[in-house]
């Protein structure tokens, strides 16, 4: 019995020590950094504000309220399509006798939706901006129209002349509608939204709308189109959350056994140089204005195969809060690390550090968004300092 148990613990002893020496032996390597990506999804936004139709009156008594509602389906970080109801009433004036009417209209409409922040500034699922066109059309049912009708009857009943000549006017509603009327409607707008959670947004939109000279009862000039505008202020709800992230992956690669470098920090004067990668705000993407840096760095690397980088990134901590410039400080630190792999440059020569807020190399806050990639070269008898 006691020969047994000898040979059982020599037996787990001899596996924990056959692992913990694999484990030595190799080491996780970062393949794959976190990434944002775009989720398809509904979303629903409520809109009121104010509504003009073009008519022969001064601005403001031309302003009415508007309400829209809208549903839309976002295919991807550019496209999406909607379906939106606005309406409650228009309002305009007649001049004989001087005084305003207005009717009711409920206008369903279905448009295309193009995000324009995404399409020229390129797409990044955790934008907070967004700057977004549409057009498309419907039709517009109006209704309650008494206003005009009894102004109409009103007018046919007394006969309004000119002070000189006595001449009837020509009559005000020419287009006069009664009950109710179904008019065609091509719209389009802009408008903007501001992501305040991921599921929530607020913005405003104005669009305009084009109807038949019917809709306002009156004859437009050269029978041209009548118009209505609006402007709305409004929030959007997400159904379901519009995009995700990605987890980082690892891999297993073997140690090196004898490093040509030892990874140290170096005392600031045997900095052979220093390049310096900004990022925009809130961002971690390496921009095709700092290529030309990086690609100096590489040339570097190539031609002095001892010298290795210590990658050091940095957020600015006048925006956001610690938690969240830590991680932007590693994933820039991890962007630039990716970068020079993907190039050919092996793992043990780059070593990555992040410095979140806690830490501001420069006075300027938008230089703070930076990733600072020392390079220390043992054969690089005059080490000296700068930036290109």
């Amino acid at each position: 019995m006691r020969k047994a148990l000898f040979l059982l613990t020599l037996f787990v002893s001899s596996a924990f020590a056959a692992n913990a020496q694999q484990e030595a032996q190799t080491e996780r390597r970062l393949v794959s950094v976190p990434r944002a990506f775009f989720v398809p999804h509904w979303y629903i936004k409520a809109q009121g504000g104010a509504a003009y139709d073009i008519g022969e009156a001064k601005f403001s008594q031309l302003l009415s309220p508007a309400l829209q509602i809208s549903m839309g389906y976002k295919f991807n970080e550019i496209f999406g399509l909607r379906g939106s109801v606005s309406g409650l009433w228009a309002k305009n004036r007649y001049a004989y006798p001087e005084s305003e009417y207005k009717w009711n209209f409920i206008q369903p409409s279905l448009e295309a939706e193009v995000d324009l922040t995404q399409l020229i500034l390129g797409r990044n699922p955790e934008r907070l901006h967004s700057i977004y066109a549409f057009v498309g059309g419907g039709v517009a049912f109006a209704f309650n129209n008494d206003d005009a009708v009894n102004a109409n009857d009103a007018y046919h009943q007394k006969k309004y002349y000119t002070m000189y000549d006595y001449v009837p006017h020509t009559e005000p509603f020419q287009k006069l509608w009664r009950d109710s009327r179904w008019n065609p409607v091509v719209r389009a707008g802009i408008g903007y939204d501001y992501r305040i959670a991921d599921e929530i947004s607020i913005g405003a939109e104005v669009n305009a709308n084009m109807l038949p000279d019917h809709f306002n009862s009156k004859l437009g000039k050269h029978d041209n189109k009548d118009w209505h505008f609006n402007a709305l202020l409004g929030i959007k709800f997400n159904i379901g959350h519009s995009h995700g992230r990605t987890e980082p992956v690892y891999e297993d690669v073997p140690k090196p056994v004898t490093p040509p470098t030892q990874f140290v920090d170096v005392p600031a004067e045997k900095i052979s140089f220093n390049v310096n990668i900004y990022f925009v705000i809130n961002q971690s993407i390496i921009r095709a204005n700092q290529m030309s840096k990086l690609t100096r760095l590489l040339q570097y690397l190539d031609e002095h195969p001892k010298a290795f980088v210590r990658l050091s990134g940095y957020a600015d901590k006048e925006t956001g809060n610690p938690t969240i410039n830590m991680r932007l400080s590693i994933e820039r630190s991890q962007a630039v690390s990716k970068y020079l792999q993907d190039a050919g440059v092996p793992d043990w020569r780059i070593r990555r550090f992040a410095k979140g807020d806690k830490v501001q190399p420069f006075d300027i806050p938008e230089e703070n968004r930076v990733c600072i990639c020392y390079v220390y070269d043992p054969d690089n008898p005059t080490p000296q300092r700068f930036e290109y």
